[in-house]
């Protein structure tokens, strides 16, 4: 799978055949294309002997650049440049809306305890496409979770990020809930770009119609086990959220609405992150640690110390969609992407002081052990000869070097840290991506993954090689990437499905049931009334929701025949319209 280029694509101006022909046509250039210097091999376009060629190859690290290569500037991220003076990797796809459903994804990380597992965030329906062992010919089906409760722990996603175990470790808030062993396994944390609008509702009442945000949003951690996410808890309907846990989530601060990006500060289960929210007035940078989590799907948050900035107050970014602002951490260096302002921000970590409370107790979220403003630290824009940015969202640190997305123009630019402050370009590519947004470099075959959030898609750098004969395609991950199975040999997700006849149904907001629906607050995890009194069951079930407000309806098993009677016309009709011009 390889890109068109979107301005070819005109609405209305190209038919449906003329795309047929312009997919066809690009694919055969790019799988046949020849190096733009006979000395520098495409390993991701290897030629056969009989002259075919297969899109599976890859550059190994250390045949990537040469003496002399190193010298003008080659990194093994971007391979060797070409004779105009600029780098010339390919680019391929290895996820989408139909290869791992993915729905505008905005961040890519690897999972530390497997290399070769991706976690890609998707913003649109609250959810994570894993991709086990990407990049290589047999891989396997990658696995789109989304949890029980992720329409509020999960919300509109902006940014993941590893991280480690709490210090006083995970204490269960419900009866028959395990204590998990998180210094195994470590955690993750993900930032939602949301104010919390689609319970405002149900706990704002009648003043829901003069504002639809209760701005009690922030980030949540989740344990780094896919034995347990979106699964623990995941197969019944909480029906009294004070009594039984909800979702996968092992904890949550709801100070930060509108959570842009978050990092790992590299120790215990300690993030940075930032948020344009009410409370960003007082500057938008945030150190959380938490230091003890309330188990699978608790609610006591008040284990958790919270330092905002002073004079950090940044501003998001919409267009199309929203735009991610991530961010990176390099020796007492924290970089953040202000894709608003157009710059990199730099906060020292070591700089500024504690200054009593962000503002009066009885005006904080929840009860934590601290919320404390830090006065006087240094915040300044990275300055980097020749770089040009206009919108950087994405940000990864590779052997300290800073890699760079710019949503505006869909390139990477690639910049040499120094820990003295004197930072140094070292060049850019261009991406085909409409609207680049999160990066990551895995650590094995040190290639750059990004995702685009208009063609949902995710793709990867390949660099050329020194040498068609250097070239690899056997997988470089081994069994450190596959996805965990049970006694049967069966993945844990898909067993999780096929003991979860109710999963397609509740994943992602059950709330809007409990809240909502008629009869929601006395359901049993078998009917809801709103369906049983016309004959159906809670697997006929229907919840919209739009601007947040949600509606529900009952789609009887009668009338459920009669739409999927009616679509094999209507998919007979679409397919045959693509061997039809438009008159």
């Amino acid at each position: 799978m390889n890109y068109i280029n979107p301005q070819l694509i005109k609405s209305g101006l190209v038919s449906q055949r003329l795309l047929f022909f312009l997919t066809f046509a690009t694919l055969s250039l790019l799988i046949n294309a020849t190096p733009a210097r006979s000395e520098f091999a495409d390993c991701s376009l290897i030629v056969k002997p009989d002259g075919a060629s297969a899109g599976y190859g890859r550059c190994p690290v250390d045949k990537r650049c040469n003496a002399s290569d190193v010298a003008n500037d080659c990194i093994p991220e971007f391979g060797p440049k070409l004779k105009n003076g600029r780098f010339g990797p390919s680019i391929r796809q290895w996820g989408s809306s139909r290869v791992g459903s993915l729905n505008k994804p905005v961040a890519v990380a690897e999972n530390p305890n497997a290399r070769g597992q991706l976690f890609v965030l998707n913003s649109a329906d609250d959810s994570i496409s894993i991709f086990y062992c990407p990049g290589v010919k047999a891989s396997y089906e990658p696995e789109h979770r989304r949890d029980l409760a992720s329409c509020h722990f999960m919300h509109r996603p902006t940014d993941i990020a590893f991280g480690g175990s709490p210090t006083l470790g995970d204490v269960p808030e419900f009866k028959g809930q395990k204590v998990h062993n998180l210094s195994k396994t470590g955690t993750f944390a993900t930032t939602g770009g949301s104010c919390n609008d689609y319970t405002a509702s149900a706990f704002m009442g009648e003043y829901f119609t003069q504002r639809t945000c209760s701005d009690f949003m922030g980030p949540s951690l989740w344990a780094n086990n896919l034995k347990t996410f979106a699964i623990q808890n995941n197969n019944f309907f909480p029906d009294n959220l004070k009594e039984k846990p909800y979702g996968s989530h092992i904890d949550m601060v709801h100070q930060e609405p509108f959570s842009m990006g978050i990092t790992w500060e590299g120790r215990e289960a300690g993030f940075w992150s930032w948020d344009v929210g009410p409370d960003s007035k007082y500057g938008s940078i945030v150190y959380t640690n938490i230091t003890r989590t309330h188990g699978y799907g608790g609610h006591e948050h008040s284990y958790a110390y919270l330092y905002r900035y002073e004079n950090t107050t940044m501003y998001k970014k919409t267009g199309r969609n929203l735009v991610p602002g991530h961010m990176a951490r390099f020796d007492r260096y924290l970089f953040v992407a202000n894709p608003a302002g157009g710059v990199i921000n730099v906060l020292d970590t070591d700089s500024g002081t504690v200054a009593g409370d962000v503002k009066h107790r009885d005006e904080w979220r929840e009860k934590y052990a601290a919320y404390s403003k830090i006065s006087g630290a240094r915040f300044t824009e990275l300055s980097v000869a020749g770089l040009e940015l206009k919108s950087p969202s994405g940000l990864v640190i590779s052997d300290s070097k800073l890699f760079v997305s710019d949503s505006d123009t869909g390139k990477i630019h690639a910049i040499r840290l120094d820990t003295s402050g004197n930072h140094t370009y070292i060049g850019s590519i261009q991406t085909p991506a409409s609207q680049i947004a999160g990066l990551e470099v895995d650590q094995k075959t040190q290639r750059i993954w990004f995702v685009d959030a208009v063609w949902h898609t995710l793709n990867v750098v390949e660099p050329l090689c020194q040498s068609r004969d250097d070239c690899e395609s056997e997988s470089p991950w081994g069994q450190e990437c596959a996805p965990d199975t049970d006694e049967n040999g069966k993945t844990v997700w898909q067993a999780h499905l096929d003991s979860s006849g109710n999963h397609e149904n509740w994943q992602g907001c059950a709330r809007y049931y409990y809240y909502v629906c008629p009869g929601g607050n006395s359901h049993q995890n078998s009917k809801l009334p709103v369906c049983h009194e016309q004959g159906g069951t809670w697997r006929d079930a229907l919840v919209s929701w739009v601007d947040g407000k949600s509606t529900c309806r009952c789609m009887s098993s009668e009338s459920s025949r009669i739409v999927a009677s009616a679509w094999l016309p209507l998919g007979a009709l679409s397919v045959l319209a693509l061997h039809y011009p438009h008159r």
